[in-house]
Formats: structure tokens, sequence, C-alpha cells
């Protein structure tokens, strides 16, 4: 065997370990952390990569068979490619049609260049998946047009990894039987590019993964298990964050701060369970992520007592919407209960300027204690002269 074709081995067989490395780090990292599908796709992208570069080493070691498993190798590449995309697209939540549209038209033309054979075939296959994978690399980078800090430059690494690719495209139609360049040369570009793309390709999708793995990891630090709103701590720092930010201004806006308790909810516990009982705090939560603004925060306390922040609110409108939020709740928990009527006490108080949130908190829980004391299912806000709005 000559040296430079010692040479073109190595670096594919290179290849094909590299790839299977990415690949069973990312179905790794699908399995064991629960990650969402697109890691799944990405590597099965590395896993094909993988095989598709073992049958090039295949066909230079068993050079009758070269021209079968060269044509099977196209194959695996647009699949790789097609892979590699639809993992993109499903991150970014969009379809992938037309990528499946792209690889079955791509699979048909090198069937038919395959099957009409003649010297041409092997310039065609080549062109054919080099437009293809261009084809994927370029929805990539659609999927990732609107990507901010790192994913600006992955956005720009796909983009040149897609004029290389179809570079290569380029160098087959050159390389064809009497074109200007040699067949050599062709595999000198295609050696040139291949490895730096697929280790960058690599690099940029672990970088990915644990990226979200990350954000999962600090999204569950901060959030209620039960019902999908803030924790006791994340609440605490994104209320210190508002009112910080409210005292700063020219112009201060006052902040709404409402702690919330569901009436009775021992007694629903002890009559119909701690699976009822979870189901209506889950209940109670959806209901306040459709009631509440945008700008508002939510979060559950601990128990069955939540809090809620309502900036560039006064108190008369801070009122008004707590008490129809009231009003909402046992059509919005239903019947899991049975008959009975699940209700909610509500105590308000608005936060001074430079106010600690504990302090404020501190009054919004007395005025829910005068809630509970004159009857429960009421809106109470913290005045010496408060009174309750309604009750049932």
């Amino acid at each position: 065997m000559g040296s430079a074709l010692l040479s073109t081995v190595v670096s594919s067989a290179s290849i094909v370990f590299i790839s299977v490395l990415f690949g069973l780090g990312l179905l790794v990292a699908w399995w064991q952390f629960d990650m969402q599908r697109h890691a799944a796709s990405w590597a099965m992208s590395f896993l094909l990569a993988s095989v598709g570069h073992g049958m090039r080493v295949t066909g230079i070691m068993v050079p009758q068979d070269a021209a079968f498993l060269a044509m099977l190798a196209c194959h695996v590449s647009v699949a790789s490619f097609a892979f590699l995309a639809i993992g993109f697209r499903q991150r970014a939540v969009r379809g992938t049609r037309i990528i499946w549209i792209v690889w079955l038209i791509a699979a048909a033309a090198l069937m038919v260049l395959w099957t009409s054979g003649g010297p041409a075939w092997r310039m065609g296959s080549r062109i054919v998946t080099s437009l293809a994978d261009f084809s994927m690399l370029l929805a990539i980078v659609h999927s990732l047009r609107r990507a901010r800090g790192a994913g600006v430059v992955a956005r720009w690494a796909f983009y040149l990894y897609a004029l290389y690719v179809l570079t290569v495209g380029l160098a087959a139609w050159l390389a064809r039987p009497g074109g200007d360049i040699s067949e050599r040369m062709f595999v000198v570009i295609l050696s040139i590019g291949t490895p730096a793309g697929m280790i960058g390709t690599g690099v940029l999708t672990m970088l990915i993964v644990a990226a979200d793995l990350t954000r999962t990891l600090r999204n569950q630090a901060r959030t209620d298990p039960l019902t999908g709103l803030y924790n006791r701590r994340a609440i605490d720092d994104e209320a210190q964050t508002m009112l910080t930010r409210e005292s700063q201004r020219a112009q201060p806006q006052s902040v709404a701060v409402v702690v919330a308790d569901l009436d009775h909810f021992k007694n629903i516990n002890d009559r119909f369970g701690h699976a009822v009982g979870d189901k209506v705090l889950r209940r109670f939560a959806q209901h306040l992520r459709r009631q509440l603004r945008t700008v508002d925060l939510a979060g559950r306390m601990g128990g069955e007592e939540f809090v809620i922040l309502m900036p560039g609110l006064a108190r008369a409108d801070a009122m008004q919407r707590i008490e129809r939020l009231r009003q909402g709740v046992p059509g919005a928990i239903g019947s899991i209960v049975g008959n009975d009527q699940v209700t909610v006490s509500f105590g308000i108080a608005l936060a001074g300027v430079d106010e600690a949130f504990a302090d404020v908190l501190a009054r919004a829980d007395k005025a829910l204690y005068q809630a509970k004391h004159a009857g429960r299912n009421r809106v109470v806000a913290e005045t010496s002269s408060a009174s309750a709005l309604s009750s049932v």
C-alpha cells in the first residue's frame, strides 16, 4: 500500500472513530439527561457518518467493491446530513418536511445515476450528494437565524461549512473524466475540509447540548416541580430585582405583592388524598398563568401558599384584577373535589420605594390573615381600613 493511500486510509479511519465518539456522546446525553429528541437525531447523524466513512475505507481496501461501496457512502452521507438538519429543526421547533423531501429527491437521483451506469455516474453522484448536503446545511443556518450569542457563531460556522460542501461539488465536476483537475486533487480537496467539518460540527452540537442541559438544570433549580411556577428561592430573587428596578426609575411605579392561600386545603388532602390535593394546586397554577399579565410574576411559596407580583398597578386596579381571579377559582378547579367548591383568600400590599421584598411580603401576609379571619374567600388590602371586597 502506497504512502498516499495509507494516509487516506488513516485519515478516513480517524474520522470514523471521531464520529462514533460524538455519536455515542450525544446518545448518552439524550438517554441519561432526558434531552429532547434533537440530541438523538444528532447522534444518528454522527453514527451514520461513521458508517459512510467506514465504507470509503473498505472501498480502498477492497477495490473490486469500491464502486458499490462509494454509491452506498453517498446515500449514507445524505442521510447523515439529513439527521443533522432534522435535529436543528426539531430544536428550533420547526417543521422537517423540506428535509425529508430533499432527502428523497437525492436518494432517487443517486439510484438513477447508479442504475444508468456509465463513466459519469461517480461524478454525478458526488455532485448530487454535495447539493443535498449543502441544502441540509442551509436548513440548519435558517433554523439558527434568530440565534443569539454563541448561536451566531454556530450559524456562521455552518454557513462556511455549507460553502465548503458546495466547493466539493464544484471540484467533483472539475474532476470528471477529461476535466480540469485530477481525481487525486479532488481527494485532496475532500480530505482538507471533511475532518475539520466533522470535528467542528461535533464540537458545536456537544456544546449546544451542554448549554441546553445547563439551562434545564437552572430552570429546575428555580421552578416548583408540581406547578411549574417559580419556587421560593426564585420568586425571592425575581421580586427583589423587580422592586429594585422600579425604585431606580425616574418615576417609580407601584408594585402590588399578593399572597394567596387555598382555603381549607388540609381538609382536601385529608378527605380526598394528596394526589387530588396536588391536582388542585396544579389547576390553580394554570388559572394564575391564564389570568395574569406577561409582566406579572407568580410563584409557589410552599404548601398551598402562592405569591403574585403585579407591577404598575394602583391598589384599586390590583384589587380589581385579583377579585376577578378569585371569582374564577371555583370554575378553574372544576369538580376535582366533587360538589365542594375550592376557594382562595388573598392579601395585597403595595411595595414602598426601596422597600425589601421580605418586608412587603410580611405586610401582604398580614392582609391575608385578615382575609382568613374575616371568613375566607375574599380579597383584603393591607390598610387600616381594609375590608373584604366580596365573599360568597
